[in-house]
């Protein structure tokens, strides 16, 4: 992460509060930062990404993780394509850490049917992306470590 007294760009805010907010719609995520860490909310969805597929939000905790948020209503399939297309363009940009996680918030309960595909999508992201997705289908609270693989954990 920038340490060295540039100017963000207007997309990045830095927010040290207790809790890092991140909505859109009737959705939103809630990220806890006890000791008021400086925490970079990256607005991803136009502002780090003007064009195409992206996701709504990047929340990076230099110290943890960075978590790629995407709010949506229902079509996790979608949010899953826009967070595999907002992970690359993020990778390239200075102000990234080195563990990624992702989340996706939506609406309504899970179907068994579909909750067979989330886990699928749950171990691709953790095999082939080395992150953790996580699925949520109401707003609630996070905890940075929910988004650390286990052996990201203990590094």
């Amino acid at each position: 992460m920038q340490s060295d007294g540039r100017e963000l760009p207007a997309y990045i805010q830095i927010e040290d509060g207790e809790w890092i907010v991140v909505r859109q719609n009737r959705r939103q995520a809630r990220f806890h930062n006890p000791d008021h860490e400086e925490i970079y909310k990256v607005e991803a969805d136009g502002g780090l990404i003007t064009e195409g597929e992206r996701a709504d939000y990047i929340v990076a905790h230099p110290k943890a993780v960075d978590v790629i948020v995407e709010l949506k209503g229902s079509d996790v399939s979608k949010a899953i394509s826009q967070i595999r297309a907002t992970l690359p363009v993020w990778l390239r940009r200075e102000w990234c850490g080195t563990k990624h996680g992702a989340l996706v918030v939506r609406g309504k309960g899970i179907h068994p049917k579909v909750q067979a595909r989330n886990e699928r999508w749950k171990r691709e992201f953790r095999e082939t992306l080395r992150m953790r997705l996580v699925i949520a289908t109401s707003n609630r609270d996070y905890e940075f470590g929910e988004f650390l693989l286990p052996e990201a954990q203990r590094s």
